[in-house]
């Protein structure tokens, strides 16, 4: 089913065209080689990688991978120089280009105008030193696995940050960035969206972001209003907000539905935080 899908989806072929063989010596083809990992994804993912070709002796090879591909073909030298290609091209940028072309196939998000985009962030806790003491010096382009906000609730250990974008209709993820383990949401946010922005063509309908309330700062709601609608959580610690807290009687909100036994009730007020027109 998994295999079907990549062929539906033309997985192999897109990343053929993006990171084509590096000589004649190159027998399978780095597309296959991804095709092949996320089949050995599905049940074996803290195995080795010298280990997926022995994953492949009992499996239809040619069935799954295409006429002519051998599971000793798939051994880690092979797949190591794929994963150099990987890293070499940008894992995200090809997460980008993939995705994009997932949402062609199967119909999805081509006729909302705007498009509704849900924007979070997940933290994942990591056992070892890695490059935690490093400098920033030291790192140069390479994230950081170092203590912060933990999400899995584990901030005794070390982690890293995964900001993911997603397009609502199917919860098909659509972008993701590895970030450091200490890095700051709003900020990424911020760069994530900007980043997003930057790749649409000029016909793409206008995006409304979600977000929680990481989006909600000054510096981001100035940046990215003039591209994107938004929707977002006012966080309490706006003055602003904490005033209309204080002066806003409960009895005289509205309830979201007489019919209803929720305790939810509203009461919509304008505001011009960050210079921006939006209601509250």
């Amino acid at each position: 089913l998994v295999a079907g899908m990549c062929d539906r989806l033309g997985l192999v072929e897109e990343i053929d065209k993006v990171l084509p063989a590096a000589d004649d010596q190159q027998l399978i083809s780095n597309g296959t080689c991804v095709k092949a990992l996320i089949l050995n994804g599905l049940g074996f993912v803290e195995r080795r990688l010298y280990l997926v070709s022995q994953f492949f002796e009992d499996k239809p090879v040619s069935h799954l991978l295409g006429e002519g591909v051998q599971s000793e073909q798939l051994n880690d030298d092979r797949l190591a120089r794929c994963l150099d290609s990987l890293y070499a091209f940008g894992v995200s940028e090809l997460f980008s280009l993939l995705s994009f072309k997932a949402c062609q196939v199967l119909g999805l998000g081509q006729e909302q105008s705007p498009s509704f985009l849900h924007l979070d962030s997940s933290s994942f806790h990591l056992d070892g030193v890695y490059n935690s003491e490093a400098t920033q010096e030291d790192l140069g382009d390479c994230i950081q696995v170092c203590q912060g906000y933990s999400r899995d609730h584990r901030p005794d250990l070390n982690q890293v940050i995964l900001n993911l974008v997603v397009e609502h209709s199917a919860g098909i993820p659509l972008m993701m960035e590895a970030l450091s383990g200490n890095t700051n949401d709003a900020k990424s946010f911020r760069s994530t969206i900007q980043d997003y922005i930057s790749r649409l063509t000029p016909e793409a309908p206008r995006v409304c972001w979600v977000a929680d309330s990481a989006l909600y700062n000054q510096e981001s709601l100035s940046k990215i209003s003039t591209q994107s609608d938004w929707i977002s959580r006012v966080p309490e610690r706006i003055s602003e907000a904490k005033a209309l807290l204080d002066e806003i009687k409960v009895a005289e909100m509205k309830a979201f539905s007489e019919e209803s036994l929720s305790s939810y009730r509203y009461q919509k007020v304008a505001s011009q935080y960050a210079g921006i027109e939006a209601g509250w």
